[in-house]
């Protein structure tokens, strides 16, 4: 074999060649039509407008080690790629570019702002997939799909339709989460709690018929909007007060005292303000005494124009209006007292401001209708969550569930398919021609509002295999069979497709969900924008290549956070190297081998170190694909890591050193024994690493195994596999292994460097004839003699001038 390898790789050259390869050969489409078991994976589609983060790498590099795996074990496998349109985000990115351009959003149509909307996509919404090439990523590119694509807009409308003539989707006038910055309503999960430094204030209500109730609230501006005064039935030094009247400060207003157990007698003054239309709580205890919500800010956060409002207070925003009423019930003598505070305060993820409970007509999602099958196929392990606490999250939030708000105030999204007449009366179809059908004729005017990202987004494992039609795809690979995410998205992606999966296909959308954790940067911190600790993965694949990062991206135990750092990735780096430099060092000893020529060497005839490292290649390959096939990226490749480092290249080269450098003391059959097992093993360690690092493996392959295997690809060879041929007895190895772990305790001892000669090495008188020649050869010795027990002297340094 006259094969060389250069003595450096220029890793981004090679990596770019061999993705332009691979890239015009289409060799990762899938095949509907085989009769191959099929193998499928949904991507999580990233934000169309989107760049590459470490959490995608996370995501599509996990994914792509198991995808290559099973494609290489005979699977059809479709991985389906594609990008959500992310409603918020991309409006937001829109209208921030347009504003940089001097173009007042607010100045244009819903139609101008759609059409800049697509144009934006088509410009920007390819770079997100270019930059998952760079990571070595299959997909079957050629089916990408696009969430508010004409396909799976269809199936959006078509499942909200059917959803809603079932009564799992209503409207309802109810206090949602408001953004407003946004202008619009954000679900539970789009919101973070921000613990604060806030003030709790305590003022008096006047009574009706003489005397005041004190209450306490974190929020005075609302008290225009207060319908009554809550106290807990057995406080004993309030209820006397229920059924009487007081009176809102600032105003001539006389709302009621009621008794509702809300009310803490522990917390405040026992007495609270009950507004049902700005506050959760205060909603319910509404709903329960029948109380009627009142509105009193706009859209935009400022006091509004209600009568029951002073007009000294309208269009104040809501947090000068706070202080303004606070001072002036000072002034009133009303205010008892002001109190230092840490309010847990709800921040919109999106807008980055204070959230607002606010009273709203919106669309929502029954989903207490939805969620005893989601329970029961995780409790019952039709799906397997992995790691295992991840469950117990599940479980709690489940279990839990809330009715979910699907309208968005926004423009970019998906239109609800619903239609109004003059009165009012809400038609819901499919197009505009069945709502006027079912009007009668009416004239009618479309809902304004965009269904919640999330909501297309659940229907992505079956509406991007061709539902609502029953497809060839849709029969062969629902449900699928793994989804890689992170723990961020259980709530808002993960329960979501499995409610709309078992509603719609009656069966789970994947059978495995594998939770990875978090990027953190090298003190263990969480990667961040606005810590500007965040590393691009693009960055760290110019530095290292491709090949580096998907190495370290698979050094985390499943569901345990992975730490980025430059020395981190160099791991992989330094693996490549050694790759590179055994294989070289392999050619070196192969240039007189021929395999299509050589003399076939029987196993069960070649020298135990031959056998010994064929058994332990067996024994790798059956614990990495034992690993693989249960999506343990982690412990599969530090099994191939064992038997690369430590057995192949510190034990197995150095054994057979001897039987090239002095081949003389051997049989004719010694070398070739050696090469052929050389070139077998070479052959398996570039195969087992093949979904791991696929770049270099792929460049290893073509030049030293192509030429005599066939086929275009290493990527579609076989996965290594357990060969019974390869286990013969070695139990006599053991015993050279033990003498040499010996040597090198003894060399430890005694100060010697495991590279200097020795001159004579002893080792005991039992040890079998056919182990001499692999200890002296390991143990770097001139000559071996047989003695009591194991010693040595080290050889003399040959001095200058000798």
């Amino acid at each position: 074999m006259n094969i060389e390898l250069g003595k450096n790789i220029n890793t981004r050259e090679m990596e770019t060649k061999i993705q332009e390869f691979w890239d015009s050969n289409n060799f990762w489409d899938n095949d509907v039509k085989s009769g191959k078991e099929p193998f499928c994976v949904m991507m999580p589609p990233p934000n169309v407008t989107g760049n590459l983060h470490m959490g995608h790498a996370l995501d599509n590099v996990l994914t792509d080690i198991i995808c290559r795996y099973k494609r290489m074990c005979g699977y059809d496998v479709l991985w389906q790629p594609g990008t959500d349109h992310a409603s918020i985000a991309t409006q937001l990115l829109v209208e921030r570019d347009l504003s940089k351009r001097g173009i007042n959003p607010r100045s244009l149509s819903k139609e101008e702002l759609l059409k800049t909307a697509w144009a934006w996509k088509a410009e920007k919404g390819g770079q997100i997939v270019h930059q998952l090439h760079t990571l070595g990523v299959t997909p079957v590119w050629g089916r990408e799909r696009f969430t508010m694509d004409e396909g799976l807009s269809r199936a959006v409308t078509k499942l909200f339709v059917k959803m809603y003539n079932e009564g799992i989707i209503y409207r309802a006038k109810r206090l949602v989460n408001w953004c407003p910055k946004q202008q619009t309503s954000v679900s539970d999960l789009e919101v973070e709690t921000r613990e604060e430094h806030g003030k709790f204030y305590y003022f008096n209500y006047p009574l009706v018929d003489g005397g005041v109730i004190e209450i306490a609230t974190t929020r005075p501006e609302t008290l225009f909007g207060d319908q009554a005064i809550a106290v807990h039935p057995e406080n004993e030094k309030l209820k006397h007060l229920i059924g009487r009247r007081a009176i809102i400060p600032l105003t001539d207003i006389e709302i009621p005292i009621i008794g509702d157990e809300h009310a803490d007698p522990d917390k405040g003054t026992g007495a609270v303000k009950i507004t049902p239309a700005h506050d959760f709580d205060d909603w319910e205890v509404g709903v329960r005494h029948n109380l009627t919500p009142l509105c009193i800010l706009t859209p935009d956060a400022k006091l509004n124009d209600n009568p029951v409002v002073p007009e000294k207070y309208r269009g104040m925003d809501r947090f000068t209006a706070r202080a303004e009423i606070v001072k002036d019930i000072d002034a009133a003598g009303l205010l008892v007292k002001i109190e230092d505070k840490v309010i847990p305060t709800p921040y919109s993820e999106r807008g980055g401001v204070v959230v607002e409970p606010y009273l709203t007509d919106q669309w929502f999602v029954d989903t207490s209708k939805l969620a005893p099958d989601a329970i029961r196929v995780v409790e019952s392990g039709l799906i397997k969550f992995m790691p295992e606490h991840r469950y117990n999250l599940y479980m709690s939030w489940m279990h839990d569930i809330r009715q979910w708000p699907i309208s968005r105030q926004l423009w970019w999204g998906h239109r609800i398919p619903a239609w109004y007449d003059a009165d009012g009366n809400v038609y819901v179809a499919e197009t505009e021609a069945d709502a006027i059908k079912q009007a009668g004729g009416k004239e009618l005017t479309r809902d304004n509002d965009v269904l919640d990202t999330w909501f297309s987004s659940a229907l992505w494992p079956f509406s991007t295999l061709g539902w609502p039609e029953d497809t060839p795809e849709l029969k062969k690979y629902y449900p699928t069979d793994l989804l890689y995410t992170g723990a961020d998205i259980i709530f808002f992606w993960v329960a979501r497709m499995i409610m709309m999966g078992m509603y719609v296909m009656g069966d789970v959308p994947f059978r495995t969900v594998n939770f990875h954790g978090l990027v953190r940067d090298s003190k263990g911190q969480k990667m961040s924008k606005t810590k500007g600790n965040g590393t691009d993965p693009l960055t760290a694949v110019d530095k290292f290549g491709a090949d580096a990062l998907r190495y370290w991206v698979a050094t985390a135990p499943i569901g345990t956070d992975l730490r980025y750092s430059d020395d981190e990735v160099k791991r992989g780096s330094k693996l490549l190297t050694k790759l590179w430099n055994a294989a070289k060092y392999v050619l070196m000893n192969l240039t007189d081998f021929e395999p299509d020529t050589a003399p076939q060497i029987a196993i069960e005839n070649r020298f135990i170190e031959d056998r010994w490292v064929l058994s332990e290649l067996n024994k790798t390959i059956a614990e990495v694909r034992k690993h693989l096939d249960k999506y343990d990226n982690y412990n599969s490749r530090a099994a191939i890591d064992t038997f690369f480092y430590d057995v192949f290249c510190d034990q197995y080269l150095e054994f057979i050193k001897d039987r090239f450098w002095s081949p003389e003391k051997y049989s004719a059959q010694s070398k070739i024994a050696a090469q052929w097992t050389l070139f077998e093993v070479l052959r398996a360690v570039i195969g087992l690493y093949a979904p791991f690092i696929p770049f270099q493996t792929e460049e290893l392959w073509q030049k030293i195994y192509k030429p005599y295997e066939g086929g275009q690809t290493l990527h579609l060879t076989a996965y290594p596999a357990v060969d019974s041929v390869r286990d013969t007895d070695v139990s006599q190895m053991q015993i050279a292994l033990d003498i040499l772990k010996n040597i090198r305790g003894l060399r430890t001892e005694r100060k010697v460097g495991n590279g200097a000669k020795l001159e004579t090495l002893t080792i005991p008188a039992e040890t079998p004839a056919a182990l001499h020649g692999l200890i002296k050869s390991a143990a770097r010795a001139n000559n071996v003699v047989l003695g009591d027990a194991i010693d040595f002297v080290v050889a003399q340094m040959p001095t200058k001038g000798e």
